[in-house]
């Protein structure tokens, strides 16, 4: 048995590797085919992002919310319940961060005492929008997917609207909060590039979600209530009430990475789109097969392909929606539940085969 699962598990990291491969290689193939100069338009976007200490930057400034946002992504996943709360998580989390903070800066409290209040504001509101739609599929028997999207933009136009009304610095001419406090901003710890002390910070909460998520009777709920709903109602297991948590954690982490990217990389909160980083995240868990260890590998990957896309649309006319050809690829073939799956079927057959007739010969 231990041996089938180890067969499972290689061709599981070979189906993602493949996946990688594959999707890299046609990624290439469409820059050669629309530019004039492919060799370079292959290195910009290949090697670029490591050429410089400040480009190396751009792509941990990325991986760090990516990661927090992939690892909680992983729990809703695990759930088995398809939910698209991370976009409003992002933006609720960012915006009252942003109150919290202005609300606190007359008792100029120091960094120390500011960051961890404003995480747990970014983990409460975060944790809040990712709790909403699971709520309402669980008592309500509402789709999570439309009620979570559906959500997402009522966040937006209420984000929209306190920062219009309540946050907008009137002494500029773009629409963006006032300055934010200084202590509340998070420092930079490598010289000519924006890495900051939220490298520091993100592998603790990816380290307690893990905890979570493998060692606690919770994530040993939720985990269950995704793979086999049915044993997990009989065996006494509170289906709802697993669900809940699982995209309360979710939007939590979610909320944490919002708070860290703001106090990290801005100077003002002017969030008036969607970010796309609960996408990213949710990504990040797909390419991690729901596993929040391996989130931040996929989140460290996205940060790569982003990089390499910027650098690739400012020095060429390749435009920088090409890498999402890149991660449909991605998404397509590692969650193709049928790619590898027959030659891992004869690898496992073939090995009990072997197996058996080894057993009966020692009989």
């Amino acid at each position: 048995m231990k041996k089938v699962r180890r067969i499972e598990s290689a061709f599981e990291l070979a189906r993602i590797l493949l996946a990688l491969v594959i999707a890299y290689a046609l990624s290439l193939l469409c820059l050669v085919l629309v530019t004039e100069d492919p060799i370079e338009a292959v290195y910009m976007f290949a090697v670029g992002p490591l050429t410089s200490t400040r480009r190396i930057g751009q792509v941990i400034v990325k991986f760090i919310p990516y990661a927090l946002c992939g690892v909680g992504m992983c729990f809703m996943y695990a759930s088995n319940r398809f939910s698209m709360f991370g976009e409003g998580s992002y933006l609720m989390s960012g915006c009252f961060v942003t109150i919290a903070a202005f609300a606190l800066e007359p008792y100029h409290l120091p960094l120390i005492v500011m960051v961890p209040i404003l995480l747990v504001v970014g983990a409460f509101f975060g944790g809040l929008i990712g709790f909403t739609p699971a709520i309402l599929g669980a008592k309500l028997k509402l789709n999570e997917l439309v009620t979570s999207t559906m959500l997402n933009y009522v966040c937006l136009y209420l984000t929209l609207w306190i920062l219009k009304i309540h946050l907008a610095d009137p002494d500029i001419t773009f629409f963006a909060s006032k300055i934010l406090p200084d202590n509340v901003r998070l420092p930079q710890i490598i010289d000519r590039s924006t890495i900051h002390a939220g490298l520091f910070i993100a592998p603790v909460f990816i380290i307690i979600a893990a905890i979570v998520y493998f060692r606690t009777r919770l994530g040993f709920s939720i985990r269950i209530c995704g793979s086999n709903p049915n044993f997990a109602k009989f065996s006494g297991i509170n289906f709802s009430r697993s669900i809940i948590w699982a995209h309360t954690i979710g939007g939590a982490l979610v909320g944490i990475g919002a708070c860290v990217d703001l106090l990290g990389i801005y100077d003002r909160f002017l969030w008036t789109e969607i970010t796309n980083y609960g996408f990213y995240g949710l990504v990040s868990a797909v390419l991690a097969r729901k596993n929040p260890l391996f989130a931040p590998l996929g989140a460290l990957l996205l940060a790569y392909m982003h990089t390499g896309a910027s650098i690739l649309n400012y020095t060429s006319e390749v435009p920088i929606e090409f890498v999402q050809i890149m991660q449909a690829l991605l998404i397509l073939l590692i969650s193709a539940q049928t790619f590898l799956r027959k030659t891992k079927n004869k690898v496992i057959f073939k090995d009990s085969h072997e197996t058996i007739s080894k057993e009966e010969k020692l009989a």
